[in-house]
């Protein structure tokens, strides 16, 4: 059935059924809600070039991510993924993932993305304390919204997990348990999530009196290879006695589960026992962490919710008509709350290295 077949089998114009279907809020809800079922009763399906040409719309949101090294990604950006496609489905649109390449290439790239004209909007994750990509979209006035803040982008829309709340709760976990010397394995600082734990993490050891100078954080790639190498530099520094003064560090909280398995597989290879010479906390809650040897003590942080605001917050940009940069556009946030999963991966603090 043609469009215009539709309008007059509802006795409305083929204009006011054009906009209803394409979303326009100048079609009343009653209207709209009428046009929609009766196109979904008989399978209406408009003809996709006809589309774009008609409302300038491809249909299509990109979620853009870049490659990390080793061109790791993790299972969180699939979790992602699933929410912003369970929103964005109902109203017609399609969620597509697009993965950068770091470094020189990554801005051509998005360039060339955004000069094609290939989606309507775009959700970016990973977002790093100074952004080049948020400016490109704002300078190009592209609807979008970043999974995670930025601190020295002009404001833009956003959807985050409270990362400085994880840690602080991850440390008043760890220092209730009596440890007195937790390190942070982390990500890169330039990594807006990375900085935003690290502000919870020394906010907790001031709020439970714990010395930072006895509390080391170190960097690295938030994967389980890079979490192993920083926990095995950590254990050597206990067993070689560097840490006497102070006594050894007794609990690491890593910034991913990913770094916090390689973590557990490094105390495991010291031949030490995990949750009790060494306690290990991390973050996102992975299915991993949930079958590892002990369970794993984490952070959840609803990806999946957290995509589907996404995918709600952009739609009403694109909706509305609005472009990249609105003065109001700064109201599109979401603070997604965190919750504490404790497991047998931490325990109290035994203040002495122990072996199996």
């Amino acid at each position: 059935m043609s469009i215009s077949a539709l309008a007059e089998s509802l006795g409305l114009s083929t204009s006011t059924v054009s906009r209803a279907l394409n979303g326009y809020t100048d079609v009343s809800t009653r209207t709209r809600a009428r046009v929609e079922a009766a196109a979904k009763a008989i399978g209406y399906q408009p003809h996709p070039v006809a589309h774009r040409l008609a409302t300038g719309r491809t249909g299509a949101i990109a979620l853009v991510s870049s490659v990390r090294s080793g061109n790791y990604l993790d299972a969180g950006f699939a979790a992602l993924l699933a929410g912003v496609s369970d929103s964005l489905r109902p109203r017609g649109y399609f969620a597509l993932s697009l993965v950068l390449p770091t470094g020189d290439d990554e801005l051509p790239e998005l360039e060339r993305l955004l000069a094609g004209r290939l989606v309507d909007g775009v959700i970016l994750a990973r977002t790093r304390t100074d952004d080049s990509r948020v400016t490109l979209l704002q300078q190009r006035g592209v609807p979008f919204i970043t999974h995670g803040r930025t601190q020295f982008n002009a404001p833009h829309a956003w959807v985050d997990a409270d990362n400085e709340q994880a840690f602080f709760l991850a440390t008043e976990r760890l220092a209730g348990l009596g440890h007195r010397r937790i390190a942070l394995i982390n990500a890169h600082p330039q990594m807006t999530f990375a900085a935003l734990r690290a502000q919870g993490f020394a906010r907790g050891l001031q709020a439970f009196g714990l010395d930072p100078a006895a509390c080391p954080v170190r960097h690295g790639e938030p994967t389980a290879e890079d979490g192993f190498r920083i926990a095995a530099e950590l254990i050597a520094e206990n067993l070689g006695g560097h840490n006497a003064a102070g006594g050894p560090i007794t609990a690491m909280l890593c910034a991913t589960d990913a770094m916090a398995l390689g973590a557990m597989a490094a105390i495991r290879a010291a031949g030490l026992v995990v949750g009790r010479a060494i306690s290990v906390m991390g973050y996102g809650n992975s299915e991993a962490g949930l079958y590892a040897e002990p369970p794993l003590s984490t952070i959840d942080h609803a990806m999946v919710d957290n995509g589907r605001h996404l995918a709600q917050l952009l739609l009403r940009q694109l909706l509305a008509g609005t472009g990249s940069a609105p003065a109001h556009q700064s109201h599109l946030t979401h603070l997604a709350a965190v919750s504490l999963i404790a497991r047998q991966s931490d325990g109290p603090c035994l203040h002495t290295l122990s072996t199996p």
